[in-house]
């Protein structure tokens, strides 16, 4: 199975809300960020023991797509973290100044700001909180949506973004799990085949809808109910490819 997402943590971050409080005593809990390291886009993954104690992470340029591990510690919101190469982010965890959510510890904020430094350049950084899950990363984060290991499938998934935001119908077509879901706009409707994907090209994916995909990042996607997503839902995937498409 693949990992057990909480999907509160998800919900609660998107509302504005802190998430929950997940750990219990010595247990350990994941939570995935995203943001900036200067004008850089990146996403992070930290897991932490018992809300306190930072125990293994990574982040990752979307740029790349490629993990880079991270070693460090936690002192109350404090968060500081080496890479392999030398660079060092120096963080505090936000809270949103709610009841529960003042970004004590990990289980209570809504994110981090800081800086990353090497040698003698310093960026500023800024993340905000994605969602999180119980345990810690098990190297099969899609094993609820594919048999497909986890870089055939994100690799799938990146072919289809590019070939949308590229303009090659036929190569997208080719990536759809049919019937194509698309909701939202003034005319919802289901897409049986690379035919009507095609002529209705300009419908589906329409300006507002291709600026969501162009944020979309195909690594350490959200999974819920057998698909994940990209795009803060803009676009769900199953085994096949594209299941469902949401405009704004």
């Amino acid at each position: 199975m693949g990992r057990p997402l909480i999907l509160a943590a998800a919900c609660a971050v998107a509302a504005g809300f802190a998430g929950p409080a997940l750990a219990q005593p010595g247990a350990l809990q994941t939570y995935e960020l995203s943001g900036t390291v200067g004008t850089h886009p990146v996403g992070m993954s930290l897991t932490i023991r018992a809300a306190a104690e930072f125990n293994v992470g990574h982040y990752f340029y979307v740029s790349q797509l490629k993990d880079i591990p991270l070693t460090g510690s936690e002192t109350g919101p404090n968060l500081t973290l080496t890479e392999p190469g030398g660079g060092v982010f120096k963080l505090r965890l936000q809270g949103n100044g709610g009841v529960g959510g003042d970004g004590s510890n990990m289980a209570t904020s809504v994110g981090a700001v800081g800086t990353w430094t090497q040698g003698g350049e310093t960026l500023p950084v800024k993340l905000s909180m994605q969602s999180g899950f119980a345990g810690a990363p098990n190297g099969d984060l899609y094993a609820d949506v594919t048999k497909a290991g986890d870089l055939a499938f994100e690799a799938m998934v990146k072919r289809f973004l590019d070939a949308v935001l590229g303009g090659n119908k036929a190569a997208a077509a080719a990536l759809v799990s049919y019937p194509l879901a698309v909701n939202g706009g003034a005319h919802p409707m289901s897409v049986k085949s690379a035919a009507q994907l095609t002529a209705d090209w300009n419908v589906i994916f329409t300006p507002a809808m291709l600026a969501q995909l162009r944020t979309a990042v195909p690594h350490e996607m959200f999974v819920h109910n057998g698909q994940a997503m990209v795009a803060n839902g803009a676009a769900w995937f199953d085994a096949e490819g594209a299941s469902a498409i949401n405009r704004p």
